[in-house]
C-alpha cells in the first residue's frame, strides 16, 4: 500500500517543473521520498546540520533529504553512543550511517566505513568532503566484507540505483576482506558498534568476524529483511541466530521505531535486528 501511494505521488510530482518540485518538497517534507529524478543539490539539514549531496535518482538520498533514514537506528545511537566509540559501517553506500556515527560519537570517536562499489564510493567521499570535521574521524575502506578474503563482483540492483549486491558476476571487481583480519591488521584497541547492511550477505560477514565479536563484544545492528530469509536454503536467519546467539554469546532483539529493544521471540525477525552481548543488562 505504501509503495502504491508513493508511486502515485511520484507520478503527480513528475508533472511539475523541476523548480516547482523543489519548492513543493521544501514546504512538504513528507513528499521528498516520492520525488522523481531530476533534482541535484546540497542539503544542509541532514541530522540537523550535516551537509549531504542529494540526487533524487537515488532512493537512499531521497530518504536522507526527508530526514527519515532508519529512524529507529538514529534513536538507538542518540541514546547509546559514547564520545570515544570505535564503530564500523559495513555497506556504507553514500554515508547516511557513517555520518550519523561520526556525529553521535564526537568528539573523539572513530568510524571505519566499508563500501566496495566504485560509484557509491565517489558519492560517499563527496559527502565526507562537505563535512570536514566529521570526515577527520572517518576512514573509508573501499572493500566488501565477508567470510573469506578474496574478490567478488559488484552489481547494481535493477531499478534501484545505488543499491547493489556482491556475487560471481557484475560490473566491477572489488576486494573482500574479513573483519577478523581487519581488526588484527588495524590493531584496534576496542570495537563498540557494528552496522551491517549488505543485501543478504550478513551471515557471511559474521562468519568472518567470530573472533572480533568474542573479543570486543560490540553492539551489532544488522538488516533482516524478509526477502533475504530464503538464503541458505531458507535457513539464513536461523543460521545467523545460531552463530550470534549460540556461538558468540549474544541475545537478539528487535528494534521499535523509538529505538527501544525488545526480546526476539520465536525467530520472528523484523526488518532490522540488534545483537546485544548477553552480559549486558
Amino acid at each position: 500500500m505504501a509503495q502504491t501511494a508513493r508511486a502515485i505521488k511520484r507520478g503527480m510530482l513528475r508533472l511539475l517543473p523541476p523548480g516547482l518540485r523543489r519548492r513543493v518538497a521544501d514546504s512538504c517534507p513528507n513528499l521528498r521520498k516520492s520525488m522523481p529524478e531530476g533534482l541535484e543539490f546540497v542539503f544542509a539539514g541532514y541530522l540537523g546540520n550535516v551537509r549531504v549531496n542529494i540526487n533524487t535518482r537515488f532512493k537512499v538520498e531521497r530518504i536522507m533529504w526527508s530526514n527519515a533514514f532508519e529512524p529507529a537506528l538514529i534513536h538507538l545511537l542518540k541514546r547509546e553512543a559514547k564520545p570515544d566509540w570505535v564503530t564500523l559501517d559495513i555497506g556504507a553506500n553514500v554515508g547516511a550511517v557513517t555520518l550519523a556515527l561520526a556525529r553521535f560519537t564526537a568528539p573523539t570517536g572513530r568510524v571505519h566505513s566499508f563500501e566496495p562499489g566504485p560509484p557509491n564510493l565517489l558519492r560517499l567521499r563527496a559527502n565526507l568532503a562537505l563535512n570536514p570535521e566529521l570526515a577527520a574521524r572517518i576512514t573509508v575502506h573501499p572493500a566488501g566484507v565477508g567470510e573469506t578474503p578474496g574478490e567478488l563482483q559488484w552489481q547494481e540492483e535493477t531499478g534501484n540505483p545505488g543499491n547493489a549486491v556482491l556475487g560471481n558476476s557484475g560490473t566491477h571487481a572489488v576486494p573482500v576482506i574479513t573483519l577478523d583480519d581487519f581488526t588484527v591488521q588495524q590493531g584496534l584497541p576496542r570495537l563498540d558498534f557494528i552496522k551491517v547492511d549488505v543485501e543478504g550477505m550478513e551471515l557471511s560477514v559474521f562468519r568472518g568476524a567470530r573472533h572480533s565479536l568474542r573479543q570486543f563484544r560490540p553492539l551489532v545492528y544488522f538488516e533482516t529483511l524478509d526477502r533475504y530469509g530464503d538464503e541458505h536454503g531458507g535457513k539464513n536467519f536461523a543460521l545467523i541466530e545460531q552463530l550470534l546467539g549460540g556461538e558468540c554469546g549474544y541475545r537478539l532483539c528487535r528494534l521499535d521505531r523509538a529505538g527501544q529493544l525488545h526480546a526476539l521471540n520465536g525467530g520472528h525477525f523484523s526488518d532490522y535486528t540488534v545483537a546485544v552481548p548477553a552480559e549486558r543488562t
